[in-house]
């Protein structure tokens, strides 16, 4: 029996890894586990459902590559692993981020991008100050959401809070480390 538990773990995270890059993450890599715990809260969801905590104890996290875009030059990672916590526990959580070049800022804007959740993904609304409400910190190495507003392509909405750590220093071009 543990092996059949294994063997489900093993492909369900392939099957996330899968579905993020089919999504068009932020980074070609597969995500790889990180060791980190990571917590992330839902609110103000369309679908009440959605609402609640999502964790994990091992955070899947790729490295933080430059995106090559010309125009606003530009950091991305993706992460996953997150299941609700409590309620409806097939449902996951995984994110693509953006962030603009350091430029010697330790904290720089937050470009974007989305979340997934189940089948459905959420970019992070790009008018008024809504970004303004997420921090990325290359000196302390995390990602901190309050109440980030993401819309699906339709109708619905959620908010995001809460903190994620970056990718460890190592697992960052040379454009998206932190300044020296």
């Amino acid at each position: 029996m543990p092996n059949i538990k294994k063997n489900f773990f093993y492909a369900a995270t392939l099957g996330a890894a899968l579905a993020l890059a089919a999504c068009g993450g932020g980074n070609d890599d597969d995500t790889e586990p990180s060791g980190d715990i990571g917590i992330l809260r839902i609110s103000q969801a369309t679908d009440a459902n959605l609402n609640g905590w999502y964790g994990t104890g091992n955070v899947g996290l790729t490295g933080v590559a430059d995106t090559g875009k010309i125009g606003p030059n530009e950091c991305a990672f993706d992460f996953d692993n997150f299941t609700k916590i409590t309620g409806d526990r097939t449902l996951a959580m995984m994110g693509d981020i953006r962030y603009a070049y350091p430029n010697g800022n330790a904290a720089p804007a937050l470009n974007g991008d989305s979340i997934k959740i189940k089948d459905t993904t959420y970019a992070f609304v790009k008018d008024g100050n809504n970004l303004s409400k997420a921090k990325v910190n290359l000196t302390l190495g995390t990602v901190t959401f309050d109440n980030l507003l993401a819309k699906d392509s339709g109708t619905q909405s959620v908010e995001l809070s809460g903190t994620i750590k970056l990718p460890d220093e190592a697992n960052r071009d040379k454009a998206c480390k932190k300044p020296s």
